[in-house]
């Protein structure tokens, strides 16, 4: 018999998320495809993950998966989209990059 090795994924969903910003945790948020103007919108792709005091980090995710087990990457598709998640989180201050691979860290505001 064959042993398996099943390992915790390093993500969380939105609510895990908010409560680890509520305990230190800064986000960061990074830059996957650079936006381009579409009449009043920017379109673009960005990704977020957390960053823990104890030097730990987790990839947000989508709180429901298309399959049992799998785990679908939270994208944002709009610069409004980053805006609402990102006041629903309780920040107060808003910032993000604009250019493809660059990142920015989000302490939660104090």
């Amino acid at each position: 018999m064959r042993e398996t090795s099943i390992t915790t994924p390093n993500v969380l969903t939105e609510v895990a998320l908010k409560q680890r910003l509520e305990t230190g945790s800064t986000l960061m948020i990074k830059c996957c495809q650079s936006p381009t103007r579409k009449a009043s919108v920017w379109y673009g792709l960005w990704t977020m993950e957390a960053h823990h005091p104890d030097g730990s980090s987790q990839m947000l995710v989508t709180a429901r998966s298309r399959l049992v087990g799998q785990i679908s990457v939270r994208e944002f598709k709009t610069v409004t989209g980053i805006v609402s998640f990102l006041k629903d989180c309780g920040f107060t201050k808003v910032t993000f990059p604009m250019i493809e691979g660059d990142f920015v860290s989000l302490p939660m505001d104090s």
